[in-house]
């Protein structure tokens, strides 16, 4: 079997974002609507009960344009259009007092209480996905919605603004178990005998690979597909193989079988079967 030498694409990755930060065109306006709906606090949803969480006041203006908080998300449904933003905003904190991930399912909306869920459909192909809103926007187009880069990618929406969507809120009791916000965890228990944590030999790492692909697209697509998943670990990989560049995605490194488990178990929960594992 031929040996091919992967390098970590660092490079490509960065001029993804270098890419997705040019396009950028409302800097300003988030930044100012950040402080505008921005006060200290935490709560639930969808209720009014969430009023007075971080970017809750009933009323603020942006652009002395005036908005209505919402009392509630409750049986809340529109169509309109989508926008999308990434890197531009990477790491920065939202109106809803969290931090931004551009590789998070979440999104922007003027009027719905912060946090919300939202069911978002593509109305161009029927893809629907839930969304976390924890954001104030968009404020400089007549977007109904503004999605996180990988929410809409998983959407497939590529232009940057206009695309028709549908949005639907979704009650906190009709969300999926994994998706409800926790309650306060309770105090870790104490183990009278604790067994002995198993040494990590990081000699020997491997790698759970997703997929390679001649088609640099294609490997952002799963790059960020499993991102937005949870597996942090993910990274994208390149090579020359007979002449031609491919992209690799894979997860690692990883040092113990639990490890390995873990994300065979992620990556098949997530309906993806055709990977394999291989030592470095």
């Amino acid at each position: 079997m031929m040996t091919i030498n992967w390098q970590v694409s660092g490079i490509l990755l960065a001029s993804v974002m270098m890419v997705l930060a040019a396009c950028s065109s409302n800097g300003a306006n988030k930044a100012e609507a950040v402080a505008a709906a921005g006060a200290a606090g935490q709560d639930a949803a969808n209720s009014a009960a969430a009023r007075g969480g971080c970017g809750n006041d009933a009323n603020y203006t942006i652009n002395d344009q005036s908005y209505h908080v919402l009392n509630s998300a409750d049986g809340y449904t529109e169509s309109g259009t989508a926008a999308w933003y990434g890197a531009e905003y990477q790491g920065t904190e939202t109106a809803g007092c969290e931090v931004f991930d551009m590789y998070g399912y979440s999104a922007a909306h003027r009027t719905l209480p912060l946090p919300s869920f939202a069911r978002v459909t593509n109305q161009q192909n029927g893809k629907s996905i839930v969304v976390r809103i924890n954001d104030r926007g968009p404020f400089d187009s007549g977007d109904l919605i503004q999605l996180s880069f990988a929410a809409a990618n998983a959407l497939g929406i590529k232009a940057r603004s206009g695309a028709p969507v549908q949005v639907e809120a979704i009650a906190q009791s009709q969300l999926p178990a994994d998706m409800q916000m926790p309650a306060a965890p309770p105090p870790p228990a104490v183990a009278m005998n604790p067994k002995p944590s198993e040494p990590v030999d990081k000699s020997k790492p491997y790698y759970v690979i997703a997929g390679t692909w001649p088609d640099q697209n294609t490997a952002l697509d799963m790059f960020v597909r499993l991102t937005s998943v949870g597996l942090g670990k993910a990274e994208m990989a390149t090579a020359k193989q007979d002449g031609r560049e491919m992209y690799q995605v894979r997860i690692g490194p990883l040092y113990n079988q639990d490890q390995i488990d873990n994300v065979k178990d992620m990556l098949e929960s997530n309906g993806l079967t055709k990977f394999k594992v291989v030592a470095r």
